[in-house]
C-alpha cells in the first residue's frame, strides 16, 4: 500500500505539487493535490478521517491563518490575548493532526511580503510584527515539542531566493506568493526530509587532502607551509570547512581520508600544523598511499562495515571523482567547487546529513570503529576463530525498550539493512505503541568486550499468541555481526518461548536488496517452513555460544 502525503495551505500550492509529484517515488508515495482556499476545512477533514496519513505537510502564511494578526498588520488596536488564544486554538488543531499522521511537518511563519511592521521598533514594541511572529513560532514549538512526530521547519531553509525574482502578478492572478524558483528549492528540501525520515542519511565522508582539506601540495610545501587558517582568504576557508566537518563528526557522521601521499608525512602534518582543526583521532580510517583511489575507497567502506550508498566521496580533482563514481556503484560523489570559499556552503547544501536524533552511539561512533580495528588486529594472533571470540570476553546485555534507549532503537529499525528481518521503517509513535502493547515484547541489545563498548547494536521485538511467538523485528548492526551476538538474540526469544510453554517461534523474512545476511542466518539456525517463513519448534536443540556472557 502506498504511503499518503497530504499538503495543506492557505495559498495556491499547485506549482509545488507539480514539482514534488515528479520528484518523489510514485511507487512508494501517493501525493494528494491540495485544495486552495480551504485551509481549516482541509484540517478538519483529515482530523475526522479514520485513515492515517504518512505525512501531513502544512505550508501557510500567518496572515492567512490567524485573523487577529491582520489587525496588527493594519496597525489597529488589538488584544494580544485574543491573538495568542487564536494561536492556541491552531496548536490544538496541530495536535489532533499529529495523531492522524506518522509525521506532521509545518513551516515557521515569517513577515508578510513587502512588510516592515513598525521598522525601528518592530522587535521591542509589544505590537511589533517581528516580535509577535517570534513569540508565536516559539509558542507553537514549545507546546508541540511533546508530539514526537512533529517537525517544525524553518521557512528560511526554503526561502533561499530573495523576492526580487517574484512577479506580484502571480499573487493577484493566482494567489501564488512565491517565485517558481522558491517552489523548486522547497521540493528539493522536502525530498531531503523524506529521505531523512526513511533513514537514508549518509554515514561516512571520505576526503582527499591536498586542496581539499588544506591548500597546496603537502609533498612540495611541507607541513608548515600548507594553507589552512592564518590570515588569508583561502586559508580561512579551508579551516572553516574543517570546522564544519568536525561538527558533522560530532553528530555521528564518520570521516575518513583517501589521498595519494606519503602516510607518515600526512599524519605528521595533521598533528603538527597548529591550524589544523581535524586531528588523527577524528578519522575512523584512512588510506594514504599511491594506489588507485577507487580501490582505497572500497577498502575503507569494507573496513568500516558500511555500504556504498551510505558514503560521500569528496575530492577537488574531477578525474579522481569520476574514477570513483564509475567504479563504485551507489556512492555519492558530488561535483565540487574550485573555490574553497564555497566548500562550507556546498557541503551544507548536500542535505544528506540531517540526523533526527543524536544518540550515544552517534557521538562515540569513531571510537567504536577504532576499537573494532584493534579487535581485528588481534584476530591475526589466533588460528582458531572461536578461540579469538573467546579471548574477547564479550558481554551481551538485554533490556526492555524504554524512554532512555528508544531513540537508538528507532535509529536501528529505520537504518539497518543487512541483518534486518523485514527492513520496515516506523515512526516514534509506532514504536511507542509497540512498547505499550501488552502482548508484545521489545528488547534492546548492548555489547561490550575487553576492548570497550560497542553500544546498543541490536533490537528484537515479537508478539505473543496462545500457541506461538511471531517475531516482528530482528535487527543487528553490521558492526556486531559475525560474533554470534545474533545467536544470543535468538536465545533470548527462546527463553520467553520456554517460559510460556508454546509450540513455535515464527520468523517471516521479507526479502530486500540488502538483507541477504539475515536470510543466511535464518537458514543456518532455523527450520524453513514455506516460502520465506522460518520456525523454531518445541524441543529443537539450540546451543548457546559459550564465549558470550549474556545478561
Amino acid at each position: 500500500m502506498k504511503k499518503n502525503i497530504k499538503l495543506i495551505s492557505d495559498f495556491n500550492l499547485e506549482i509545488f505539487y507539480n514539482f514534488l509529484s515528479k520528484k518523489i517515488n510514485q511507487k512508494i508515495y501517493k501525493l494528494h493535490k491540495p485544495n486552495f482556499g480551504l485551509f481549516y476545512e482541509k484540517c478538519f477533514e483529515l482530523i475526522k478521517n479514520k485513515k492515517k496519513s504518512h505525512i501531513i505537510f502544512i505550508w501557510s502564511k500567518i496572515e492567512g491563518v490567524l485573523k487577529n494578526f491582520n489587525s496588527l498588520l493594519m496597525n489597529k488596536k488589538t488584544s494580544l490575548n485574543d491573538l495568542y488564544s487564536e494561536v492556541d486554538e491552531y496548536i490544538n488543531i496541530l495536535k489532533q493532526l499529529s495523531k492522524k499522521s506518522d509525521y506532521l511537518i509545518i513551516t515557521s511563519w515569517t513577515l508578510p511580503r513587502n512588510e516592515r511592521g513598525l521598522y525601528l521598533k518592530d522587535f521591542n514594541d509589544d505590537f511589533g510584527l517581528t516580535k509577535n511572529i517570534n513569540i508565536i513560532n516559539s509558542r507553537i514549538a514549545n507546546q508541540m515539542k511533546l508530539e514526537k512526530n512533529f517537525i517544525f521547519l524553518n521557512l528560511d531553509f526554503l526561502m533561499k531566493e530573495d523576492y526580487s525574482s517574484f512577479n506580484p502578478k502571480l499573487w493577484y492572478a493566482a494567489k501564488i506568493p512565491y517565485s517558481q524558483k522558491v517552489f523548486e528549492i522547497a521540493t528539493i528540501e522536502f525530498s531531503k526530509i523524506i529521505d531523512t525520515l526513511e533513514g537514508k542519511n549518509k554515514k561516512l565522508i571520505i576526503l582527499d587532502l591536498d586542496n581539499t582539506l588544506w591548500g597546496g601540495i603537502l609533498g612540495d610545501l611541507g607541513w608548515k607551509k600548507i594553507n589552512v587558517g592564518g590570515h588569508n582568504m583561502h586559508g580561512e576557508a579551508f579551516k572553516d570547512f574543517q570546522i564544519k566537518l568536525l561538527s558533522l563528526k560530532n553528530l555521528g557522521v564518520q570521516l575518513a581520508l583517501c589521498s595519494k601521499n606519503d602516510e607518515e608525512t600526512v599524519l605528521n602534518a595533521i598533528e603538527k600544523n597548529p591550524n589544523m582543526v581535524l586531528k588523527k583521532k577524528d578519522f575512523a580510517s584512512w588510506r594514504i598511499n599511491w594506489d588507485d583511489k577507487a580501490k582505497n575507497v572500497k577498502e575503507i567502506i569494507s573496513e568500516l562495515n558500511l555500504t556504498n550508498d551510505s558514503t560521500v566521496f569528496i575530492d577537488d580533482n574531477i578525474a579522481e571523482r569520476e574514477r570513483v563514481k564509475v567504479s563504485i556503484k551507489g556512492i555519492f560523489v558530488p561535483d565540487w567547487p574550485e573555490d574553497p570559499c564555497r566548500y562550507v556552503e556546498k557541503i551544507q547544501n548536500l542535505g544528506c546529513f540531517n540526523l533526527q536524533h543524536i544518540t550515544y552511539e552517534d557521538k562515540n561512533r569513531t571510537k567504536f570503529y577504532k576499537n573494532e580495528k584493534t579487535r581485528k588486529k588481534t584476530r591475526e594472533k589466533f588460528i582458531s576463530y572461536d578461540k579469538w571470540l573467546a579471548s574477547l570476553k564479550t558481554r551481551v546485555h538485554f533490556e526492555k525498550g524504554n524512554d532512555k534507549n528508544k531513540k537508538r532503537i528507532l535509529q536501528l529499525i529505520n537504518k539497518t539493512n543487512q541483518i534486518n528481518l523485514s527492513t520496515r521503517r516506523i515512526s516514534e509513535l509506532d514504536l511507542n505503541r509497540l512498547m505499550k502493547n501488552k502482548n508484545c515484547r521489545l528488547l534492546s541489545c548492548k555489547v561490550s568486550d575487553k576492548f570497550g563498548e560497542m553500544g546498543l547494536v541490536g533490537v528484537v521485538s515479537f508478539k505473543l499468541f496462545s500457541n506461538k511467538i511471531v517475531v516482528i523485528d530482528f535487527i543487528l548492526s553490521c558492526r556486531a555481526f559475525g560474533r554470534s551476538i545474533e545467536k544470543s538474540m535468538l536465545l533470548k526469544i527462546i527463553q520467553v518461548f520456554k517460559k510460556k510453554k508454546i509450540n513455535k517461534i515464527i520468523f517471516k523474512y521479507l526479502k530486500t536488496k540488502k538483507n541477504k545476511p539475515c536470510l543466511n542466518f535464518l537458514k543456518t539456525n532455523l527450520e524453513k517452513e514455506k516460502n520465506n517463513t522460518f520456525i523454531y519448534k518445541k524441543n529443537t536443540k539450540f546451543i548457546s555460544p559459550k564465549f558470550l556472557k549474556i545478561i
